[in-house]
């Protein structure tokens, strides 16, 4: 059974859904493996789990990202 792990700023719930749907379809006609036999992991970070030149995205968050981070409350 195969397994793929994304890993990325925490994205939200739609998108892991489209991520995973795209991602084992094409491995799978791929390697001729059958989908439900494809496991997709996700490996959310936190903004202050991630840095780029030196300086965390907490303090400086990117701005053409979009995830659970920069979501409207």
């Amino acid at each position: 059974m195969p397994a793929i792990t994304v890993q990325s700023l925490e994205l939200r719930d739609d998108q892991k859904k489209e991520i995973a749907e795209k991602f084992i379809q094409i491995f799978s006609e791929v390697s001729n493996v059958p989908k439900d036999r494809i496991y997709l992991f996700f490996d959310g970070y936190t903004l202050d789990n991630v840095a780029a030149d030196g300086i965390l995205f907490s303090e400086r968050p990117p701005k053409t990202a979009r995830g659970k981070f920069n979501e409207p409350k």
